[in-house]
């Protein structure tokens, strides 16, 4: 994340790809292993009334001098009026890559895989109360740095229609987003911009044919666009171990909640430890 690079975790209500894109003010260290332990809660707002909380388990080695690979592994709890729900996420495994480096900065690319490992089986709950979305996404991002300021890109591609009482499929994601770094002694904030576009409509299954063959129908208004303002904090304690936190709000709200990814906030807090 910002901040921390690779190895932290995101709140962006996005699909997967914010996790993969946020790459700057990586800080450099000596150990090759870091790992994060956080909690984060969201709300969807009164329309759905849904509550999210979330435990996620962050891992992050250093293979090499420039590359890295990260895991990241939540176990998310639903609730609502129509049931609550808890099970494991969806897992995103990602490769990082510096391709340059100087004293001002950097550029870096990184490629991921978000895996359906989500373990609830309530298939006749709308997509809102599943822990996972169901699908195996790529993931691609792209950022540079320079000095305290950074910009990002990341591309999303959805795999397919999950299995869900919807039949949902999403269509591919874009996030652009920019960061701006502040430091004061120990402390490390960074305010973001974060826009998020979805390429096309999402897909359900078409309930009012009463076809015995499924037919499918795109959901009006479901190709969103998304600008969220995300601010990360880092307090060093030591060499060792930090204390990491996030709060998010959107200035542009999703309208539609099909996929389940609308939140009116989102925040966290974990302790990162280097190894």
């Amino acid at each position: 994340m910002v901040l921390f690079g690779p190895k932290s975790f995101a709140q962006c209500s996005d699909a997967g790809v914010c996790q993969l894109s946020d790459h700057s003010f990586d800080v450099e260290n000596s150990t090759p292993l870091d790992v994060s332990v956080s909690y984060k809660f969201g709300s969807s707002g009164k329309d759905d009334d849904v509550q999210f909380h979330s435990f996620q388990l962050n891992g992050s080695y250093n293979l090499f001098d420039n590359s890295s690979i990260q895991l990241l592994i939540p176990y998310n709890f639903q609730s609502g009026p129509a049931s609550n729900v808890n099970g494991v996420g969806d897992l995103i495994l990602s490769w990082n890559q510096k391709l340059l480096s100087d004293e001002n900065s950097s550029l870096s690319a990184s490629i991921g895989v978000k895996i359906a490992t989500g373990s609830d089986k309530k298939d006749y709950l709308h997509q809102v109360y599943q822990s996972g979305l169901g699908t195996n996404d790529l993931l691609f991002a792209l950022n540079y740095s320079y000095n305290s300021i950074s910009l990002s890109a990341g591309y999303q591609m959805a795999g397919g229609r999950n299995d869900n009482v919807l039949k949902l499929k999403r269509g591919d994601d874009l996030l652009l987003r920019g960061a701006y770094n502040l430091t004061f002694g120990e402390i490390n904030i960074t305010p973001q911009l974060l826009f998020i576009k979805r390429l096309s409509k999402s897909s359900i299954i078409d309930f009012s044919t009463g076809a015995m063959i499924d037919k499918y129908v795109d959901v009006d208004k479901s190709d969103q666009t998304q600008l969220n303002l995300l601010t990360a904090f880092q307090y060093d304690f030591s060499g060792v171990y930090s204390l990491i936190g996030e709060f998010a709000i959107p200035f542009l709200k999703r309208e539609v909640n099909v996929d389940g990814l609308t939140r009116v906030f989102s925040a966290s807090v974990g302790v990162r430890f280097s190894i």
